[in-house]
């Protein structure tokens, strides 16, 4: 029976402790106080909403105050279509030229439902035949898809070493020698190849920023610059890099590059809502609307999430996001120091042990060049991102040590992360006080140096850890 099968799979999955699970835990963006032991919310260091957005009193007002004065939006919940059918309004045509002009770096906009979908349309359908794709090796699992949807042969989808400029030169120079980028060029300029670029700004794992300055002038060594077909997706620097939240690559002065064909920017991590939009010209937003296979065949963001959208926007352009985006990095800051304190205490030794990964340790933190005269922008450049993951071999284990102690943050494991990386990933948030990152430092340091046998290893499926070295994992990095 096809139900024995799957559980069969299941339990494969869970013996090797890689068994998925959907959890609920009640949360709250900051220590509450609560009359209950039982009641008490844990302290949200696990989720996207870097800003506090999501749970803002104050867009959750401009919420209510928009849909009760904008009739299109009151009349109506779901979209009732795709955009190609009944799901196109004047609201989502309104909400993209907003956006598009606030992002000013494209002549055209389009929404999408989530990231994901977007991710998977662009490189699905942009490239063409051709056309060699170089990406990111950790670049996310939606540009993934999208490239095996794609028409783009497997031998020209290449990935490179993550934020390796010196990786993505060797390939180039390969590729050059054995003629694969110079191909067509002696035949019509259509028949010609695009190289493109599909990398992340900020990597979501890892937290550590794209030198995309440099990949883009490496590839300007090898490639005519008007081959040259940048994608870059912007889902976790969204409304807190740049100027007024426009992302990374405003932030590095980057948004009139003619190199970057696309940016992605997403509402459902920083900006508090849901949905997201691509930015690109408007020739590759018509061929978007003829080909993206996920557009076509989706229901078109309801009404709800449109106006989601604009109350967060309203907070992203009167700046008080930005202000929200100063404490979060504070935050960031506070919290990597503090771990650097735990790092320089344990015994390399010990049972257990963390490390950062290389771009958070002392002096090795990568200083990005930013063409910017907006102080918080040059600032913001040279703190730590909202992503802090703390590396440990006994990740379910830290993670749930953290939750008895009121705390939440996820382990990420094999195989979302690779073999040998897993770590609790903490998601620093604007409304997190100075006394929740500190809390959270005293209790990762308490957990480096409790007695083992004190500490439950059994992790969230039931069972134990594999027994693996943490100072192995350090030692690597």
């Amino acid at each position: 029976m096809l139900d024995d099968e799957l559980q069969a799979a299941l339990d494969r999955r869970a013996a090797k402790g890689t068994l998925r699970q959907l959890t609920v835990y009640p949360t709250a963006s900051t220590s509450v106080s609560s009359s209950s032991s039982s009641e008490q919310p844990l302290v949200d260091f696990s989720s996207n909403d870097y800003l506090s957005l999501a749970t803002s009193s104050r867009v959750r007002a401009d919420f209510a105050a928009i849909i009760a004065s904008d009739s299109p939006l009151s009349a109506q919940l779901g979209s009732a279509g795709s955009r190609l059918l009944d799901g196109n309004s004047s609201v989502h045509e309104a909400v993209e030229n907003d956006l598009t002009r606030h992002f000013a770096s494209s002549t055209a906009g389009l929404l999408f439902n989530s990231g994901y979908e977007a991710n998977v349309s662009l490189l699905s359908t942009l490239p063409q035949p051709k056309d060699v794709v170089i990406y990111d090796e950790l670049v996310h699992a939606s540009v993934h898809d999208g490239l095996r949807r794609s028409r783009v042969p497997a031998h020209l989808r290449i990935p490179f070493r993550h934020n390796s400029v010196d990786h993505l030169r060797e390939i180039l120079t390969r590729l050059v020698q054995d003629g694969t980028l110079t191909a067509g060029t002696s035949a019509a300029p259509g028949e010609q190849r695009n190289v493109w670029l599909a990398v992340e700004s900020i990597y979501s794992m890892d937290g550590d920023a794209c030198p995309l300055r440099a990949l883009l002038d490496t590839l300007s060594q090898h490639v005519p610059q008007h081959r040259i077909c940048a994608v870059v997706d912007e889902a976790h620097s969204t409304a807190v890099y740049g100027s007024r939240g426009r992302g990374l690559v405003n932030a590095l002065g980057l948004q009139d590059d003619p190199r970057i064909t696309a940016r992605l920017m997403t509402f459902g991590k920083a900006w508090g809502a849901s949905g997201a939009i691509v930015l690109c010209s408007k020739i590759a937003r018509h061929y978007l609307i003829n080909y993206a296979r996920p557009l076509i065949f989706s229901t078109a963001l309801g009404y709800p999430q449109l106006a989601s959208i604009l109350a967060a926007f309203r907070s992203v352009q009167d700046g008080s996001a930005e202000k929200r985006a100063r404490a979060t990095f504070g935050n960031a800051r506070r919290l990597v120091d503090g771990l650097e304190g735990v790092i320089r205490s344990q015994s390399p030794a010990a049972k257990r042990t963390i490390a950062l990964p290389p771009h958070l340790k002392p002096k090795q933190q990568a200083q990005l060049a930013v063409e910017a005269d907006d102080d918080f922008v040059r600032w913001s450049m040279q703190q730590p991102s909202p992503i802090v993951p703390v590396l440990t071999s006994r990740a379910r284990e830290l993670a749930a040590y953290l939750r008895a102690n009121g705390l939440l943050a996820r382990p990420i494991c094999y195989p979302t992360v690779p073999k040998g990386e897993d770590r609790v990933r903490i998601c620093v948030h604007a409304d997190n006080t100075k006394s929740d990152i500190d809390r959270l430092i005293d209790s990762v340091r308490s957990w480096v140096h409790a007695d083992p046998s004190h500490v439950s290893t059994r992790t969230e499926v039931g069972r134990h850890t594999p027994p693996s070295p943490a100072h192995a994992l350090a030692a690597k990095l």
